[in-house]
């Protein structure tokens, strides 16, 4: 028999089967909300701080009300007792979605907001980097335009399905995004890192990627191991033709490292380093005293 699964809804913890969203809720009418994912650890909700920031920028620019009680503390203590009443006590995937309330159509009629939470387990805790490089390929039959609205992670998802079906017809195990001037954005759900001798290149987010929560642990670990990182470049996809590395980053799954691109074969030297790096700066309370756990 199954447990009984629990969301969060706007304080309020119903069964997964209770019908809590009409047919006029924005985000199912109009894609009209975004959200957030989060690896959690323990019950801990991990690098809190960046999500909440992503989310509160995003919130701003589509012009939905931050609620005042929407904080570091309040959102550490709902996971924790969401995963808690879902008896998940080791790796789980948090996702954290806010809505505009409804009213109107395209024009709304308030700005306020609804928030729904989701918790469901991993496999694996912490992160492991996978033991078979993955096989990307582009995705440029829909280019990502680069506008205020390319760094939200939007409930309008269509262009990232598209690339996923593209993903799976092709069978690879990721695609790149272009953006409109044919340049590297990201992939389906991860940053792209580009690895040339001791440099580290990831696309600006002025070319239209979203900032992952992931990327930023990157730009803050990869320097304490000697590595240059610069995340202010625009990548042309002849630059995958002249590295030694790639790999994809999120904050689910930490890094993914590409074994090829086509006829590109590539190593994973600093992506091995950069993993163990992330872990210890995620789950910094799972090596204290020796313990790796």
């Amino acid at each position: 028999m199954q447990p009984k699964r629990y969301i969060w809804f706007n304080g309020d913890m119903p069964s997964i089967e209770t019908p809590i969203l009409g047919v006029s809720n924005r985000s199912f009418a109009y894609g009209d909300g975004l959200f957030e994912t989060i690896h959690a650890f323990g019950t801990q909700g991990r690098n809190l701080n960046l999500h909440l920031a992503r989310l509160k920028r995003g919130m701003e620019i589509l012009n939905i009300d931050i609620p005042p009680f929407l904080d570091e503390q309040m959102l550490s203590k709902e996971i924790i007792r969401l995963l808690n009443k879902n008896r998940i006590f080791e790796s789980a995937r948090v996702r954290l979605t806010v809505y505009r309330n409804h009213g109107g159509k395209y024009i709304p009629q308030n700005n306020s907001s609804g928030i729904i939470m989701e918790v469901e387990p991993l496999d694996l805790n912490m992160y492991q980097l996978n033991s078979k490089g993955y096989i990307i390929e582009l995705y440029d039959e829909i280019k990502k335009p680069i506008n205020p609205l390319s760094s939200i992670k939007s409930c309008n998802a269509l262009h990232y399905i598209m690339a996923g079906k593209y993903m799976t017809d092709n069978s690879v195990n990721d695609c790149l995004l272009i953006n409109e001037h044919d340049r590297i954005a990201e992939a389906i759900s991860s940053n792209v890192f580009v690895v040339k001798g001791d440099n580290i290149y990831t696309p600006s987010i002025s070319e239209g990627c979203i900032p992952g929560v992931m990327r930023e642990v990157i730009l803050k670990v990869a320097p304490q191991l000697g590595y240059k990182v610069n995340n202010q470049v625009a990548i042309p996809v002849q630059a995958l033709t002249d590295c030694d590395e790639v790999f994809l980053t999120n904050a689910i799954t930490g890094i993914r490292w590409v074994a090829a691109f086509r006829q590109q074969r590539y190593f994973n030297k600093v992506s091995k380093l950069l993993s163990d790096a992330v872990n210890r700066y995620t789950f910094p309370d799972q090596f204290k005293d020796g313990s790796s756990g």
